[in-house]
């Protein structure tokens, strides 16, 4: 059904998408924090991270001690989009603790414009993280909500590299995901989707394996297009996607993740109607990790400060 594009239905339509029930799990302590997409330009972009600590975070929390002085270690990396070690470091924590995290202020030298990701892991296994992250854009007075992803003992390597082996809490495989894009121009909508892997997708020559993936816009038309993730961090921007339709300017696209590879995926959408740059989460078909199949189903700039 052909819905129309007005400042009211374009906006509710982003609404709707982030309404969206999840199999992803956000919000949460756990041993150790994703924050899959991370940069830095040396001046007016930055990528903050609030962490909360909690030792032996139990139902019992709101009694007892609130000044433990208890102090652990929380270790971060830098790794880029292909999981390349970059650099990393630790700041204490304690008990009730708050700690403000700027990947600006930490990076060291060299690594504006570097895309990447970083991972938060608790030493200690009493101790819990928790955390938000956002993209700060000071020169546009914007800031654009990134999804912390938790880990657990078992997401991260056991060797203290910080690796991420597994996202439990993220997208399972062989799920039918919905990604939504709105690159209208009358607007000046604009979309970058997100799409982290815990492998990537190539062959054994380092070559990127196509995709395919559909696109459908608003009106229910539909196309079959390919798209390529060679690394754990991608960015893919629809405008730019080969035999992407000119009229497809809303709408998503699916696809299903591999069986064996989970995933963390979300759109950035800036446009002028609203002023500001929006995270929307992918809509996941039939969420669950139980197997089995899912059912069937002009100016080019992405979003996101990049």
């Amino acid at each position: 059904m052909k819905r129309g594009i007005t400042l009211l239905l374009a906006f509710l339509g982003m609404v709707f998408f982030v309404g969206q029930a999840q199999a992803v799990t956000l919000g949460i302590y756990d041993r150790g924090l994703l924050v899959p997409s991370v940069v830095h330009d040396g001046a007016n972009l930055d990528t903050v991270v609030g962490i909360t600590c909690q030792l032996k975070c139990t139902s019992d929390a709101l009694v007892g001690d609130h000044n433990s002085t208890a102090t652990r270690t929380i270790h971060w990396t830098f790794f880029d989009v292909d999981s390349h070690h970059v650099t990393d470091g630790q700041f204490p924590c304690t008990d009730d603790d708050l700690f403000g995290f700027s990947w600006k202020a930490n990076s060291g030298r060299g690594l504006e414009n570097v895309e990447g990701y970083l991972v938060f892991r608790s030493v200690k296994a009493d101790m819990q993280i928790a955390g938000n992250a956002f993209l700060v854009d000071m020169a546009n007075k914007d800031a654009i909500f990134i999804p912390v992803v938790p880990l657990d003992r078992d997401d991260m390597a056991s060797d203290g590299s910080d690796a991420v082996l597994s996202l439990s809490k993220g997208i399972p495989g062989n799920t039918k995901v919905d990604m939504r894009y709105w690159i209208d121009p009358t607007y000046n909508a604009a979309t970058t989707i997100v799409i982290w892997l815990v492998d990537p997708i190539k062959d054994s020559k380092g070559k990127a394996i196509p995709q395919t993936v559909l696109a459908w816009n608003d009106d229910e038309q539909v196309k079959s297009v390919n798209i390529e993730l060679p690394h754990e961090l991608n960015k893919i921007i629809p405008c730019q996607i080969q035999g992407m339709p000119a009229d497809f300017i809303d709408g998503f696209i699916t696809w299903i993740t591999p069986a064996t590879n989970e995933s963390m995926i979300y759109s950035y959408i800036s446009s002028t109607l609203f002023g500001a740059q929006q995270t929307l989460l992918a809509a996941e078909c039939s969420p669950g990790r139980t197997g089995g199949s899912q059912p069937s189903c002009n100016t080019c700039t992405g979003a996101g400060g990049r």
